[in-house]
Protein backbone atom coordinates (compact mmCIF):
# COMPACT_ATOMS: atom_id res chain seq x y z
CA UNK A 1 0.00 0.00 0.00
CA UNK A 2 1.41 3.22 -0.96
CA UNK A 3 2.28 5.32 2.50
CA UNK A 4 0.65 8.25 1.05
CA UNK A 5 -2.99 6.48 0.24
CA UNK A 6 -2.83 5.11 3.70
CA UNK A 7 -2.40 9.08 5.09
CA UNK A 8 -5.24 10.30 2.84
CA UNK A 9 -7.81 7.83 3.77
CA UNK A 10 -6.48 7.60 7.67
CA UNK A 11 -5.53 10.90 8.57
CA UNK A 12 -6.20 10.00 12.00
CA UNK A 13 -5.29 6.83 14.11
CA UNK A 14 -6.90 5.66 17.67
CA UNK A 15 -5.68 3.35 20.53
CA UNK A 16 -7.85 3.01 22.96
CA UNK A 17 -6.06 2.91 26.71
CA UNK A 18 -7.02 2.27 29.89
CA UNK A 19 -7.99 4.89 32.53
CA UNK A 20 -5.58 6.90 34.64
CA UNK A 21 -3.34 6.21 32.06
CA UNK A 22 -2.38 9.04 29.98
CA UNK A 23 0.49 10.61 32.79
CA UNK A 24 2.26 7.82 32.51
CA UNK A 25 1.98 7.67 28.77
CA UNK A 26 3.39 11.52 28.31
CA UNK A 27 6.04 10.05 30.33
CA UNK A 28 7.08 6.65 28.63
CA UNK A 29 4.66 6.54 25.22
CA UNK A 30 2.47 3.64 24.70
CA UNK A 31 4.13 0.26 25.56
CA UNK A 32 3.22 -3.08 24.16
CA UNK A 33 2.46 -5.47 26.42
CA UNK A 34 5.66 -7.16 26.02
CA UNK A 35 7.93 -4.17 26.71
CA UNK A 36 5.40 -3.10 30.05
CA UNK A 37 6.67 -6.54 31.31
CA UNK A 38 10.10 -5.78 30.27
CA UNK A 39 10.24 -3.02 32.28
CA UNK A 40 8.32 -4.03 35.50
CA UNK A 41 9.81 -6.87 35.71
CA UNK A 42 7.42 -8.70 36.92
CA UNK A 43 8.69 -12.42 38.72
CA UNK A 44 8.99 -15.30 36.54
CA UNK A 45 5.35 -17.34 37.45
CA UNK A 46 3.84 -13.88 36.57
CA UNK A 47 5.35 -12.67 33.34
CA UNK A 48 4.80 -16.29 32.46
CA UNK A 49 0.87 -15.44 32.96
CA UNK A 50 1.31 -12.49 31.44
CA UNK A 51 2.66 -13.78 28.38
CA UNK A 52 2.66 -17.52 27.68
CA UNK A 53 -0.91 -17.97 27.71
CA UNK A 54 -4.09 -16.40 27.28
CA UNK A 55 -5.15 -13.76 29.95
CA UNK A 56 -8.91 -14.46 31.17
CA UNK A 57 -8.68 -11.52 33.36
CA UNK A 58 -6.83 -7.81 33.94
CA UNK A 59 -3.66 -8.05 35.70
CA UNK A 60 -2.25 -5.00 37.07
CA UNK A 61 1.67 -4.57 37.24
CA UNK A 62 2.41 -2.29 40.30
CA UNK A 63 5.98 -0.68 40.80
CA UNK A 64 6.63 1.78 43.86
CA UNK A 65 8.37 4.40 41.37
CA UNK A 66 6.42 3.51 38.05
CA UNK A 67 2.95 3.28 39.77
CA UNK A 68 0.03 0.82 38.27
CA UNK A 69 -0.49 -0.53 34.88
CA UNK A 70 -3.07 -2.48 33.54
CA UNK A 71 -2.77 -5.47 31.31
CA UNK A 72 -5.80 -5.82 29.78
CA UNK A 73 -7.48 -9.79 29.26
CA UNK A 74 -8.01 -12.03 26.15
CA UNK A 75 -10.85 -13.23 26.50
CA UNK A 76 -12.25 -12.58 22.59
CA UNK A 77 -9.29 -15.50 21.58
CA UNK A 78 -11.89 -18.03 22.55
CA UNK A 79 -10.94 -20.08 19.88
CA UNK A 80 -7.46 -19.13 19.21
CA UNK A 81 -6.47 -22.45 18.45
CA UNK A 82 -8.86 -23.45 15.97
CA UNK A 83 -7.80 -20.09 14.07
CA UNK A 84 -4.34 -20.44 13.57
CA UNK A 85 -2.82 -21.32 10.02
CA UNK A 86 -0.98 -24.36 9.77
CA UNK A 87 2.44 -23.98 10.90
CA UNK A 88 1.42 -21.36 13.18
CA UNK A 89 1.42 -22.01 17.22
CA UNK A 90 -0.33 -20.43 19.64
CA UNK A 91 2.64 -19.54 21.28
CA UNK A 92 3.93 -17.43 18.47
CA UNK A 93 0.45 -15.79 17.50
CA UNK A 94 0.89 -14.39 21.31
CA UNK A 95 4.04 -12.96 20.97
CA UNK A 96 3.02 -11.35 17.69
CA UNK A 97 0.07 -10.20 19.67
CA UNK A 98 2.19 -8.98 22.92
CA UNK A 99 5.03 -7.24 21.33
CA UNK A 100 3.08 -4.78 19.22
CA UNK A 101 1.28 -1.49 20.40
CA UNK A 102 -2.28 -1.39 18.65
CA UNK A 103 -3.99 1.11 16.35
CA UNK A 104 -7.67 1.43 14.72
CA UNK A 105 -7.66 3.69 11.38
CA UNK A 106 -10.99 4.44 11.65
CA UNK A 107 -13.19 6.21 14.42
CA UNK A 108 -16.29 3.78 13.83
CA UNK A 109 -14.14 0.86 14.85
CA UNK A 110 -12.84 2.79 17.87
CA UNK A 111 -16.61 3.68 19.09
CA UNK A 112 -17.39 -0.55 18.32
CA UNK A 113 -14.17 -1.50 21.02
CA UNK A 114 -15.62 1.55 23.52
CA UNK A 115 -19.00 0.38 22.98
CA UNK A 116 -18.05 -3.33 23.59
CA UNK A 117 -19.55 -5.17 26.58
CA UNK A 118 -16.29 -5.57 29.04
CA UNK A 119 -15.39 -1.85 28.21
CA UNK A 120 -18.62 0.46 27.71
CA UNK A 121 -19.62 0.50 31.96
CA UNK A 122 -15.88 1.77 32.34
CA UNK A 123 -14.07 4.76 31.56
CA UNK A 124 -11.09 5.21 28.70
CA UNK A 125 -8.75 6.73 27.19
CA UNK A 126 -8.79 7.46 23.45
CA UNK A 127 -5.41 8.79 21.63
CA UNK A 128 -6.05 10.12 18.42
CA UNK A 129 -2.29 10.22 16.70
CA UNK A 130 -1.29 11.45 13.62
CA UNK A 131 -0.95 9.36 11.15
CA UNK A 132 1.90 10.82 8.63
CA UNK A 133 3.87 11.70 11.81
CA UNK A 134 3.69 8.28 13.01
CA UNK A 135 4.63 7.09 9.86
CA UNK A 136 7.48 9.54 9.59
CA UNK A 137 8.95 8.32 12.59
CA UNK A 138 8.16 4.46 12.70
CA UNK A 139 7.38 3.45 9.71
CA UNK A 140 10.04 0.87 9.45
CA UNK A 141 8.22 -0.90 12.73
CA UNK A 142 4.70 -0.04 11.56
CA UNK A 143 2.68 -3.25 10.35
CA UNK A 144 -0.78 -3.27 8.87
CA UNK A 145 -3.78 -6.06 9.33
CA UNK A 146 -6.80 -6.81 7.20
CA UNK A 147 -8.93 -8.26 10.93
CA UNK A 148 -9.00 -7.45 14.37
CA UNK A 149 -6.23 -9.82 14.89
CA UNK A 150 -6.83 -9.90 19.15
CA UNK A 151 -10.59 -11.21 18.20
CA UNK A 152 -11.39 -15.13 17.79
CA UNK A 153 -15.17 -14.93 19.68
CA UNK A 154 -16.07 -17.66 17.13
CA UNK A 155 -14.95 -20.59 15.45
CA UNK A 156 -14.05 -21.35 11.79
CA UNK A 157 -15.62 -20.31 9.16
CA UNK A 158 -17.40 -17.49 11.42
CA UNK A 159 -13.67 -16.33 12.41
CA UNK A 160 -10.83 -16.12 9.60
CA UNK A 161 -7.95 -18.01 9.81
CA UNK A 162 -4.55 -16.43 10.66
CA UNK A 163 -1.10 -16.82 10.95
CA UNK A 164 2.14 -15.22 11.50
CA UNK A 165 1.96 -13.81 8.16
CA UNK A 166 -1.41 -11.60 9.13
CA UNK A 167 0.97 -8.54 9.79
CA UNK A 168 2.52 -7.29 6.45
CA UNK A 169 4.74 -4.21 6.30
CA UNK A 170 2.84 -1.20 5.13
CA UNK A 171 5.13 -0.72 1.48
CA UNK A 172 3.61 -4.50 1.20
CA UNK A 173 0.22 -4.32 2.04
CA UNK A 174 -2.07 -5.60 -0.50
CA UNK A 175 -4.54 -3.13 -0.39
CA UNK A 176 -5.82 -3.37 -3.72
CA UNK A 177 -6.61 -7.24 -3.10
CA UNK A 178 -8.77 -6.59 0.02
CA UNK A 179 -10.90 -3.41 -1.19
CA UNK A 180 -11.56 -5.50 -4.62
CA UNK A 181 -12.66 -8.68 -2.11
CA UNK A 182 -14.43 -6.56 0.73
CA UNK A 183 -16.43 -4.32 -1.66
CA UNK A 184 -16.02 -0.19 -1.39
CA UNK A 185 -18.43 -0.31 1.54
CA UNK A 186 -15.85 -2.31 3.75
CA UNK A 187 -12.59 -1.80 5.50
CA UNK A 188 -9.33 -2.56 3.47
CA UNK A 189 -7.10 -2.44 6.05
CA UNK A 190 -8.16 -2.84 10.01
CA UNK A 191 -5.29 -2.69 12.03
CA UNK A 192 -2.18 -0.65 12.04
CA UNK A 193 0.54 -2.03 14.43
CA UNK A 194 3.75 -0.59 15.90
CA UNK A 195 6.57 -3.17 17.19
CA UNK A 196 7.55 -2.90 20.32
CA UNK A 197 6.38 0.70 21.56
CA UNK A 198 5.20 4.01 20.30
CA UNK A 199 7.70 6.16 23.13
CA UNK A 200 7.18 9.69 21.24
CA UNK A 201 3.09 9.05 21.76
CA UNK A 202 2.28 11.64 23.42
CA UNK A 203 3.93 14.26 21.06
CA UNK A 204 1.92 12.48 17.98
CA UNK A 205 -1.25 12.52 19.29
CA UNK A 206 -3.25 15.29 18.19
CA UNK A 207 -6.02 14.88 20.68
CA UNK A 208 -6.63 12.55 23.59
CA UNK A 209 -10.09 12.50 25.15
CA UNK A 210 -11.85 10.22 27.92
CA UNK A 211 -15.22 8.77 28.25
CA UNK A 212 -17.79 7.58 30.02
CA UNK A 213 -20.57 5.25 28.85
CA UNK A 214 -19.89 5.62 25.41
CA UNK A 215 -19.23 8.56 24.63
CA UNK A 216 -16.16 11.45 25.05
CA UNK A 217 -16.34 13.58 28.00
CA UNK A 218 -13.52 14.83 28.47
CA UNK A 219 -10.44 16.06 26.09
CA UNK A 220 -7.38 15.86 28.60
CA UNK A 221 -5.27 17.13 25.28
CA UNK A 222 -5.40 18.63 21.94
CA UNK A 223 -3.40 20.35 19.61
CA UNK A 224 -2.95 21.73 15.95
CA UNK A 225 -2.09 19.53 13.41
CA UNK A 226 0.85 20.28 11.23
CA UNK A 227 -1.34 21.39 8.29
CA UNK A 228 -3.60 23.69 10.32
CA UNK A 229 -0.64 24.99 12.53
CA UNK A 230 1.01 26.18 8.82
CA UNK A 231 -2.54 27.61 7.95
CA UNK A 232 -2.56 29.44 11.25
CA UNK A 233 0.97 30.95 10.43
CA UNK A 234 -0.37 31.60 7.04
CA UNK A 235 -3.81 33.29 7.97
CA UNK A 236 -1.76 35.91 10.84
CA UNK A 237 0.75 36.13 8.60
CA UNK A 238 -1.29 38.03 5.84
CA UNK A 239 -0.22 35.10 3.00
Amino acid sequence: MDRAQLIREHPTLFHMAADGTWPSIQARGLLSTRALVDLYDPPPALRAEILHRVRRTKIVLDDPALGPSVIRDQLPLKFLDQCLTPGTTPQEFLDLLNGRVFFWLTRERLCSLVNARQYRDHPQVVLCLDTAQLLGRHGDAAQLAPYNTGSMLKPPPYSPMRGRDVFVDVDDYPYSRWRKERGANRDAVVELTVNHAVPDAAELAIRVERWEGGVCTEVLHERLSPCEKRWTVSARSGD
